[in-house]
């Protein structure tokens, strides 16, 4: 109960008050008292005092945080961690209402109290104290970093990462032409949709490229693919894919493919992810030498995006699969990817795709490359974000 009436308290003299409401005063008057009991409660820290902590906070004391925490986390980190010998509060400034005091002001020790080195560490502070029959203590802290000179808004707000969006839809169209002695045009669209619940994923997606040189389709290539998952714990989903390809740049007619696995999701610092991915499946495989080829395969796969700044993304896709029945009959593929926006729905992307096959298609290559830049367009769609 007293802390709904501190925290109504805290909400209602956070707007400038009339003459009856609340009363502003400084150290030097009625808030004297308070300001004392901030100097007890950062001398009881660097004494190390549990009973005088116990004395000046209240017993549903809380420190709000992300997450919060409560009066014993908060007296035992005050008692173990390091925070030296001496500290010093600036810029003290009280209000009363009634039987409640909100006071902020900036707080600074000279420790690091993970590390024991020497430190400025600032933030600044609001208090509610709450006046009991023994006194007042303290119900309510909020300590934030204090914020540089001229930061404005950024002092104030921090940036919280967007939930991932319920729908994910995409296309992209690239196109390359040339005329006069010899007329070639390739092109190229593709496109995905993703719906995310929150325990499952569902994927689409199509990609085609065909080329023609002087009027002659030289070759074609089309793959299909759908995947479902299901999130078993924050960090690890399992998953089932079928695909379709034929690309007839590499010898393949049609080639159809199952499996399911396992895959990893890990965030990284400086705006970094990692996924990985093992599976296992079965795939059937008609190529252009009249070849027809069923077997086994184990496939792993690493993804990793790096975020480099609002709008920029660089990305890699590195996947290798092994047939189990015939080890020297191994592919792998690498995919690097560069996504700028334009506009909340248009970005540019430019793209690397490097095949290998050990075992190729007779009077075929091992290895095949392509680069392309693309026109995307992508629409999303966040939960209670229109």
């Amino acid at each position: 109960m007293r802390y709904a009436a501190a925290l109504a308290a805290s909400m209602l003299l956070a707007f400038p008050p009339n003459t009856a409401a609340g009363q502003t005063v400084d150290p030097a008057g009625g808030s004297a008292e308070i300001h004392a009991k901030e100097l007890a409660l950062a001398s009881a820290m660097h004494a190390r005092d549990r009973q005088r902590l116990e004395e000046l906070l209240a017993p549903d004391y809380i420190l709000r945080s992300a997450p919060d925490v409560d009066r014993d986390t908060w007296i035992r980190n005050a008692i173990t961690l390091c925070w030296g010998d001496r500290s010093t509060i600036d810029s003290f400034h009280a209000r009363q209402q009634g039987g409640v005091v909100i006071a902020s002001f900036e707080l600074t020790f000279y420790i690091d109290p993970s590390t024991c080195r020497q430190a400025v560490m600032r933030s600044l502070i609001t208090d509610v104290w709450t006046e009991y029959p023994d006194g007042w203590r303290l119900q309510i802290r909020h300590s934030g970093p204090a914020p540089s000179a001229g930061a404005g808004v950024a002092g104030q707000y921090g940036i919280a990462p967007l939930p991932p969006p319920a729908w994910d839809v995409s296309g992209e169209l690239s196109l390359v032409a040339t005329a006069g002695n010899t007329s070639t045009r390739t092109a190229g669209f593709g496109g995905s949709l993703i719906h995310r619940t929150d325990g499952a994923s569902t994927r689409a997606s199509l990609a085609f490229l065909t080329s023609e040189a002087d009027e002659v389709k030289q070759a074609r290539s089309i793959t299909l693919q759908a995947r479902q998952g299901f999130r078993i714990t924050r960090p690890a989903e399992l998953f089932a894919r079928g695909s379709y390809a034929r690309n007839r740049f590499s010898g393949i007619d049609d080639r159809l493919t199952a499996e399911g696995g396992v895959a990893f999701v890990k965030t990284l610092p400086r705006r970094n992810a990692l996924t990985t991915e093992a599976s296992i499946g079965f795939t059937d495989e008609q190529r252009v030498d009249h070849t027809d080829l069923q077997f086994v395969t184990a496939t792993g796969a690493v993804n990793h995006v790096w975020r480099i700044a609002p709008g920029t993304e660089l990305a890699d896709d590195l996947a290798m699969v092994i047939d189990l029945e015939a080890a020297r009959d191994w592919r792998a593929t690498s995919t690097i990817r560069m996504t700028v926006a334009l506009t909340r729905l248009l970005s540019l992307k430019a793209s690397i795709v490097l095949e290998h096959r050990n075992a190729p298609v007779a009077g075929f290559g091992r290895t095949d490359m392509r680069t392309a830049a693309a026109l995307v367009f992508s629409w999303q769609q966040r939960p209670g974000i229109p």
